[in-house]
């Protein structure tokens, strides 16, 4: 048998964007089909029951504690890895990510020229045994979950003798705390064991409550519970981890492959690289061979409710760092660092964009998001300045306009503040100028609202009675999900994670507190369900759901990056 688009899914391409999906009567057969089979009926009921909520809940505070920074996710990686394994019941081989940060077969290794930390496990499928089967350069199709498991605090990765953050509760009826001294002073935290497995003492049977919305949460005494990583993503994550463990345990058989993937680097500098080993993505040519052959994708960052994003929001990031001779007293004359960061700023404030001048335009927008130089030694001007800049856009074309004109400005500052003083840029007393850091989230404007994604989006939620949507949010974002898309598999990024209130998100006080379980286990379900939708179904009674996208995905380029 051949898995090709439905005839539907090819007609629908040609259709202009629209503000609610057409399902097809295959898409809705497909959900129907696999909701109402033994199996998946009994992951529902475990993903909603006491026991399957307390599982999320527990996998959620024992690893968020885990300190996992951008770029520094190892040892949250390697703790996923070894449960895969010794706890969730996958071989080895099912185990597709390595510690050392390789991923065999895909078409880029590292990011920034760092290691790569993604935690994967593969659900086999049953396609590769077709004698019709089709693959890329063979590989064979893959469709994936994920949920990423790098957070923004700490910013940098704690020393092994402490590798933990304390996880700590305050009653909601008091305060958020304001200083990170007031964190630390409160009381009660949660308990982990030498293996670290939480207690379940008296402090856990405070914080692990649900509540139905935040005015219930505080009429009933609930507990906020601090620490980094609670919302963004671990809350989503752990949810998509246990879609890993419930789809082993029932023994589910899609048609093609299902990865279920920890991702790393979505926040600040982590520059999306897990995605962008995933789909060999590579930043210097803005395009992505995808040579692992993901046909579709689903993420989970968002604790909204009925969330469902489909555009996505792209930036160019430039960390420019001046640098002047070391050892210049502060009355020195001479050209100063600081003063080509000022400089560079001045000119970069003056620029405008075709939004500034009609809010009806695309929205392209820019800032300089910090600037800073290094401590001077005593008597002594500062040696370097550091500039971080931000360009936004939801279509690449403005972004790169923008960009066309922000980037020649820093070598401008520096050429300005050197001639100041009748210096050339080779002078060894002139200012030098330094690209320290690049980033870049591709951006991506959907033009085809109605394709295998976008129909199980659609259609999943009214099969389960979870999260349904009377039409489309439109408006870009900025996710995992920008690499993919940019790359042509198709992708949405939606919520599954469920509190009754939350807040600090970016922040060392990101706090939390437990929210409808039963909802949450649908919103697992519902995952699972639009991943299988896409994949195809092998039913407990020997028929085959026929996969809702083809065998051979995407790509912007057949270039193999290293």
């Amino acid at each position: 048998m051949k898995y090709t688009l439905l005839a539907s899914l090819l007609a629908a391409a040609c259709t202009v964007q629209a503000a609610v999906p057409e399902v097809s009567p295959q898409a809705e057969q497909s959900a129907a089909q696999i909701s109402s089979d033994p199996i998946m009926q009994k992951i529902l009921k475990e993903a909603m029951s006491p026991e399957g909520q307390k599982w999320r809940f527990n996998t959620q505070m024992e690893i968020t504690r885990i300190a996992s920074p951008s770029r520094s996710e190892m040892r949250r990686q390697k703790e996923i890895m070894r449960r895969f394994v010794e706890e969730w019941g996958f071989t080895p081989e099912e185990v597709v990510t390595r510690l050392d940060g390789v991923l065999p077969g895909a078409g880029l290794q590292k990011v920034d020229g760092l290691p790569v930390y993604n935690a994967c496990v593969r659900i086999p499928g049953t396609y590769a045994s077709q004698k019709d089967a089709q693959s890329y350069k063979g590989q064979f199709p893959k469709v994936l979950l994920e949920g990423h498991i790098d957070t923004v605090n700490p910013p940098v990765l704690p020393p092994e003798s402490s590798p933990y953050m304390p996880v700590k509760l305050q009653p909601s009826a008091q305060q958020l705390v304001k200083t990170p001294k007031e964190l630390e002073a409160l009381a009660d935290e949660l308990h982990f064991d030498e293996k670290g497995r939480i207690i379940e003492d008296e402090n856990y049977r405070k914080a692990y409550k649900r509540y139905q919305d935040y005015e219930s949460a505080q009429k009933e005494g609930a507990y906020r519970i601090y620490v980094p990583g609670y919302n963004d993503a671990m809350i989503n994550t752990a949810a998509v981890m246990q879609m890993a463990y419930l789809m082993h345990k029932y023994g589910v058989k899609p048609v093609y492959d299902v990865w279920v993937c920890g991702t790393v680097g979505e926040e600040g500098k982590g520059n999306l690289a897990g995605m962008k080993q995933l789909y060999g993505y590579n930043q210097d040519t803005g395009k992505g061979n995808n040579a692992l052959n993901f046909v579709a994708n689903v993420g989970a960052d968002s604790t909204s409710p009925k969330s469902g994003t489909v555009n996505y929001l792209g930036s160019y990031r430039f960390e420019i760092k001046y640098t002047e001779p070391a050892g210049l007293k502060i009355d020195a004359k001479g050209p100063s660092a600081m003063m080509a960061m000022s400089r560079a700023i001045e000119r970069i404030s003056n620029l405008k964009t075709p939004w500034d001048a009609d809010k009806k335009a695309e929205r392209t927008t820019y800032t300089v998001g910090v600037g800073s130089c290094e401590q001077a030694k005593p008597g002594e001007r500062s040696q370097s300045c550091t500039l971080l800049v931000d360009m936004r856009s939801p279509t690449p074309g403005p972004l790169n306009d923008i960009r066309a004109k922000i980037e020649p400005v820093f070598q401008k500052a520096m050429d300005e503040e050197n001639a100041k003083f009748g210096l050339k840029n080779t002078d060894p007393k002139a200012v030098k100028m330094e690209l320290v850091w690049f980033g870049d989230r591709p951006a991506h404007q959907r033009k085809n609202y109605n394709d295998g994604v976008m129909q199980a989006y659609w259609q999943s939620a009214k099969t389960v009675g979870i999260d349904e949507r009377k039409k489309l949010n439109e408006r870009a974002s900025s996710l995992n999900d920008n690499v993919p898309a940019a790359v042509g598999v198709p992708t949405v990024n939606i919520n599954v994670g469920t509190n009754a209130g939350g807040g600090g998100g970016h922040a060392w006080y990101e706090w939390g507190i437990p929210g409808n379980g039963e909802d949450e286990g649908k919103r697992v379900y519902r995952m699972i369900l639009m991943g299988l939708m896409n994949a195809g179904f092998n039913t407990s009674d020997g028929k085959v759901v026929q996969p809702l996208v083809g065998p051979v995905g995407n790509r912007t380029t057949e270039d193999i990056y290293k």
